[in-house]
């Protein structure tokens, strides 16, 4: 099968839509399947990989490096007459999902639609237009682009109840992301040491890990705050690693230093992709404060790398996640969360148990699995 990708992000940008795209791109080549993947140009970034197509980009916002699409190339249509895929697989709603469609329609194949994200959480991005303007403008659009497209997709329960709440009448079927789960589980002992040398942690120290943009919808501040209370309760040793980038990385240092925390965090910035794996590895605990997911991508690395996960109940986070299984879960508040937070610190046989319940949990989401059922759906548009 040969199967087109837009995407309005793809490598060298890490996060959640470009680990679920590039472990499909991989999951499907190697059962022999052709993908084509068109995404924005990069500054600076090379492809290191074959059938990759790059649209030229602008910023449009210096909040954050994130390119946009010009959906405008003569050479991105010799290249889909070429390679003339069997489906349109869209995994944004916005800007490249117009050549996805105009293509589709033009060679007569199904078109599908992955809808990844909560765009009303991120509508801060493009202030100073009100909020209820942009929610507005998103719903209508998802709207519109649902009578054009064959199937929705979507990777949780919640996301599926929030679009249908949006009037669309389209299948919306629930396919959860995923990863390959044997990436987390090789170890390399030498380079845990190295990480934990580099990082000052010691051997009783527990550590708390967080994996993902430094922003604000992240809620990351309550991570630290929690901290915070913690330790002025708590005699065991604590750090906690913040991994990533992002547009509220100064204050976010600047409450460290407000609550006096500089010798308990630890900034590490972005990580490749190959590397992420070894935080996971020389952390006790995951920190999850999010409540604008449809599916963390890093809750399922955390599992699989058998780390028990500390995070708020939100759609997407219960989804996935069992209290008292995989994860303790926690109320979108500091106090609560602060409170789990130092059971888990002091109980290290609950550490232990949830560890075993995170192993289990991630089999659900195994690329081998996932892949083969979006492959399914594939073939039944193909055949109708």
């Amino acid at each position: 099968m040969r199967i087109a990708f837009f995407t309005n992000c793809y490598k060298p940008l890490i996060n959640g839509v470009v680990s679920s795209i590039v472990s499909l791109k991989e999951a499907y080549e190697r059962k022999g399947n052709q993908t084509y993947v068109f995404a924005p140009r990069v500054t600076g970034y090379n492809d290191g990989e074959e059938k990759v197509f790059r649209y030229r980009s602008i910023n449009l916002t210096s909040k954050v490096n994130y390119p946009i699409a010009i959906p405008l190339s003569l050479r991105a249509s010799k290249v889909m007459e070429e390679f003339k895929p069997d489906i349109v697989h869209m995994h944004h709603p916005f800007v490249l999902s117009m050549p996805a469609i105009m293509y589709g329609s033009r060679l007569k194949i199904p078109k599908i639609l992955t809808i990844h994200t909560q765009y009303e959480r991120y509508s801060y991005y493009v202030s100073p237009i009100p909020k209820v303007i942009t929610h507005e403008a998103i719903r209508r659009i998802i709207f519109s682009l649902a009578d054009k497209v064959d199937v929705i997709t979507t990777p949780s329960q919640s996301m599926k109840e929030l679009i249908s709440s949006y009037k669309i009448k389209k299948d919306i079927v629930v396919i959860p992301n995923a990863i390959n789960l044997d990436a987390y589980k090789e170890k390399d002992d030498k380079q845990c040491r190295i990480l934990k040398e580099q990082l000052s942690l010691e051997e009783n120290d527990v550590v708390i890990l967080y994996v993902g943009r430094i922003s604000f919808e992240k809620n990351i501040d309550k991570i630290i705050q929690s901290l915070a209370i913690v330790r002025e309760k708590s005699r065991q040793s604590v750090k906690l690693l913040l991994v990533g980038d992002g547009t509220a990385l100064k204050q976010m240092k600047s409450l460290v230093e407000s609550l006096n925390l500089e010798g308990l965090v630890r900034f590490v910035g972005s990580v490749n992709n190959d590397m992420v794996k070894f935080y996971y590895q020389i952390s006790d605990i995951f920190a999850f404060t999010s409540t604008s997911e449809t599916f963390g991508m890093v809750i399922i690395e955390a599992l699989a790398s058998g780390l028990p996960v500390l995070a708020v109940k939100a759609p997407g986070v219960v989804d996935i996640l069992t209290d008292g299984v995989d994860a303790l879960l926690a109320e979108d508040n500091v106090a609560h969360f602060a409170e789990r937070m130092a059971v888990l610190i002091s109980n290290n046989e609950l550490r232990q148990k949830l560890s075993q319940g995170a192993a289990v949990t991630a089999r659900r989401y195994s690329i081998d699995t996932v892949s083969e059922e979006m492959l399914n759906l594939y073939q039944q548009l193909i055949s109708r």
